[in-house]
């Protein structure tokens, strides 16, 4: 019975760990949006996370002996985690209102600020990461009663319960998140955790009596001399150790995650992958250390190998990231026709081959220093928290050190290679200590070690190998056919020079000089993908941006931007000389670096204008915790494909936007037309819509704007011409050859009858659903921009209602309406000269509509 019993426990904890994952990622979802989700807020919720979980295996690991009944405590465990969970969502609500409050009275994020995160984070997540942390130590009193048993046991527990996180970071990104959304998804980890509770309680009593074993051993318990006793000095640096193997390997996920984002691409997709083998690579290394445990090799001996190991191999591993492009190339060729095949195997294929090896050796450090730990406490349990609690206090200040310190200091390269050189140098001591035993060479032999370790950590970064930065900076992994030759080649591009290369704290930022032919072009990437240039495409969009809410506007004074990219829209902003105070909010300082180089475009607006004020900060919760309004807002993201960036077009953010415009404040919104389905494009349209009452779509070549106000559009020849006739609006416009009334109202395509029609049952994306940000990375790299042209086509207005007294200019309003028409269908600089050409679309008639 009590066999059947433990692979019970077995099983209920591969689910314990699917939920937990399940947990974690949408807590850190919803706290982002409360806390923002620059570097800094997120650092402070993972660490509050995982604070929690290091005290709950300290603390647990101490009474855990003197439970009667560890499985049914256990089971409790469970259902407390299920209760805490259920009860979160109003919490959370209460924390909300606490942090924008506090945002209000500081005005800006201030260390202070940053503090209130830390507090209210720490505070909300506490009890349900406690007892999360808990529930190792608890079950490992059920589990094992001799010390021979711990290796096997708990390898078998870490592995299975860190399987099940893998599970659940599969499970949660792939299906529950885009079919359930987020609070759904948290409702069915409640009722898993609850039956997890009730099986255990259950099995726990029809077991029969309570176990009465002490975990406290005796020294002459023949399990104890199988491995030879080499002091207690090795072992107590096998333990000390775990903490270094959590500070490496926390860091090198993070830099292994930055830099193969950079080539796989940052959808939430391809996040969710290198999570899971993440922790497949430590479930493999457990799952070996369970089945071929080494008993007559010490511990320390054993620790202090695979620190070794995974230095080495994490070393090695990272020195293939500059050649993962190569392998993304030759996947494309095999999967040609399916994309989200492409995309699914081009993310497991780079996070496989950098992270599994080393991950594999991570996996059989953790159980390996517990017995360790075990050996010299003889205290099952509080020898498995206090590892625990250690080893998750050194993944806490590796995930700290890689944003903070390594990637400022060293770069990713460097930071991998000295997080892999610090646990070789330390794998060395450990053994240093165990090869010299009790001897009286040890304290010089530990002393050449310590000194060889200090050398590697501070040498090997300036000595490895640099990376192909130009090949890493440029490579367009929504573009991969462009590097594409037959048979599967690697066809590199030429041309490129790297103007500029920073890793900054949330992302990676390269300005790139392209040459083809006799065209130049300069463009600037964010994580590898293109966001902003200097090309005649993308410079209509980003004028168009910062001009058309300033001129649509009847007197602005105050305007806010979201997002810098290569400047030109806030400089189009900063063109207009009605303007007074000019507020820019921008989440990642290396964007604004780069700046420089795209003087021309943006009139180096940065250095010149002194109205202009510049916010480093996420511009979602910019917008949520500022008590400032403006007259205009607008608002240049990231395609709604990439992670996170989805939160940017949700009729949440578009809510609280629509709270800090003035009276007759007009919002204004990119929207890109390529790799996007009608039933997407519909839904971006539909939501923005909803939280406005006036709303019209302007298009250049490339892409629109959507043109927000909760009070008519009203624009009057005189205004136009004299808003038109400003000097630097005048010459900024002339690069786009518009000079007149004509001209300018040619960008404008769909009035608010036309969008109402044309979003008509739209679906709506919201912080919850997440429609956006699970739908869209199934169409990168499709070309979908005349699909939903046509879509549009239908739509012009039949009647100009946004400008007054046209009569001096056209005649008639009718008159007005066709000539408009007619230049539009005409003009070369507008997409939609190839409107006249596409069959006149029918209005869709549900969200069934797709490309």
């Amino acid at each position: 019975m009590r066999t059947a019993t433990q692979l019970l426990s077995y099983g209920l904890f591969l689910i314990s760990g699917a939920t937990a994952l399940v947990y974690q990622v949408t807590w850190l979802r919803e706290l982002s949006l409360i806390f923002g989700a620059s570097f800094h807020a997120t650092s402070i919720v993972l660490a509050s996370f995982m604070g929690g979980l290091a005290l709950g295996g300290f603390v647990a690991g101490r009474v855990s002996s003197r439970l009667s009944r560890p499985l049914s405590a256990y089971g409790l465990l469970e259902i407390a985690i299920a209760l805490f969970a259920m009860i979160l969502p109003p919490l959370l609500g209460t924390v909300d209102a606490l942090y924008v409050s506090a945002a209000h009275s500081q005005g800006e994020v201030t260390p202070a600020l940053n503090g209130m995160r830390f507090v209210l984070a720490f505070g909300v997540l506490l009890l349900p990461t406690f007892f999360m942390g808990a529930t190792l130590p608890v079950l490992i009193r059920f589990m094992v009663h001799a010390y021979g048993e711990l290796g096997t046991r708990l390898a078998l527990l870490y592995g299975i319960n860190t399987c099940g996180a893998a599970g659940g970071a599969l499970l949660a990104g792939f299906v529950l998140l885009p079919t359930l959304g987020t609070a759904a998804s948290q409702r069915t980890a409640v009722v898993a955790n609850l039956i997890i509770g009730v099986l255990a309680i259950a099995a726990d009593y029809l077991a029969g009596r309570p176990a009465s074993e002490e975990s406290a051993i005796a020294a002459t318990d023949p399990s104890l001399v199988e491995s030879p006793d080499l002091g207690t000095l090795p072992l107590q640096l096998a333990f000390f150790g775990t903490f270094v193997a959590g500070l490496s390997a926390l860091a090198l996920e993070v830099l292994w995650t930055r830099a193969i984002s950079l080539i796989i691409g940052s959808t939430t997709y391809s996040f969710t992958i290198m999570l899971a083998a993440f922790l497949a690579g430590i479930w493999i290394g457990s799952w070996l250390h369970a089945s071929f445990p080494l008993r007559r090799i010490n511990e320390s001996v054993q620790f202090g190998a695979v620190l070794i190991c995974i230095g080495v191999t994490s070393f090695a591993t990272s020195q293939l990231i500059p050649r993962v492009p190569r392998l993304v190339v030759w996947l494309n060729y095999l999967l040609y026709d399916d994309r989200h095949q492409i995309q699914l195997g081009t993310a497991l294929l780079g996070a496989f081959a950098v992270m599994l090896i080393p991950c594999i050796f991570m996996g059989i450090a953790f159980p390996v220093a517990c017995q360790a730990r075990a050996r010299s406490k003889f205290e099952f349990g509080e020898s498995v928290g206090d590892t625990l609690g250690l080893n998750t206090l050194g993944s806490i200040i590796g995930s700290l050190a890689a944003g903070f310190v390594l990637i400022p200091a060293l770069g990713l390269q460097g930071g991998m290679v000295w997080a892999s050189s610090l646990t070789v140098g330390y794998g060395i001591l450990v053994l240093t200590a165990s090869a010299t035993g009790r001897s009286s060479r040890r304290s010089f032999a530990l002393a050449a070690a310590a000194f060889l370790a200090l050398v590697l950590a501070v040498g090997a970064p300036q000595l490895a190998p640099r990376w192909d930065l130009v090949r890493l900076a440029t490579f367009k992994h929504d573009r991969i056919q462009t590097y594409l030759q037959r048979g599967g080649g690697f066809r590199a591009q030429t041309g490129l020079e790297l103007l500029y290369y920073e890793e900054g704290r949330s992302s990676t930022i390269a300005v790139v000089d392209s040459v083809y032919r006799r065209d130049r072009r300069r463009y600037i990437t964010v994580n590898g993908k293109i966001v902003a240039s200097d090309g005649s495409g993308d410079m209509d969009t980003q004028l168009l941006l910062g001009h058309v809410p300033a001129i649509v506007h009847p007197n602005p004074r105050t305007a806010l931007v979201i997002g810098f990219g290569a400047g030109a829209t806030l400089g189009s902003v900063a063109a207009h000389r009605g303007i007074e105070e000019l507020t820019l909010v921008e989440i990642e300082p290396a964007v604004l670096e780069a700046g420089s180089l795209f003087a021309h475009v943006n009139d180096d607006v940065l250095r010149r204008d002194p109205r202009l004020e510049v916010i480093i900060q996420d511009g979602r919760n910019f917008v949520k915790t500022t008590n400032r309004k403006f007259d205009v807002i607008t608002a240049d993201p990231v395609h709604p494909w990439a992670a996170g960036s989805a939160y940017l077009y949700t009729t949440e953010y578009y809510a609280q936007a629509a709270e800090r415009l003035n009276p007759a404040g007009v919002m204004c919104q990119w929207v890109p037309l390529t790799a996007l389905s009608i039933a997407e494009f519909r839904s971006i349209v539909g939501t923005f819509a909803e939280n406005f009452e006036y709303v019209s779509i302007w298009n250049t070549a490339s892409d629109i704007a959507l043109i927000g106000s909760n009070q008519p559009f009203r624009l009057s020849l005189e205004r136009l011409a004299e808003r038109l006739a400003e000097p630097d609006v005048r010459r900024q416009l002339g690069w786009l050859d518009v000079t007149d009334a004509k001209s300018f109202m040619s960008w404008l395509a769909v009035e608010t009858a036309g969008v109402e029609l044309y979003s008509r049952d739209a679906i709506i994306n919201t912080d919850d659903n997440l429609y956006l940000e699970f739908s869209t990375p199934l169409a990168v790299g499709e070309r979908c921009k005349l699909k939903n042209l046509c879509g549009l086509s239908a739509r012009y207005p039949d009647r100009i209602q946004m400008v007054e007294s046209w009569t001096p200019l056209f005649g008639t309003a009718r008159e007005a309406t066709s000539a408009l028409r007619e230049y539009r269908d005409s003009n070369p600089n507008r997409v939609v000269r190839d409107l006249p050409h596409l069959p006149r679309a029918r209005p869709p008639e549900s969200d069934a509509v797709d490309s």
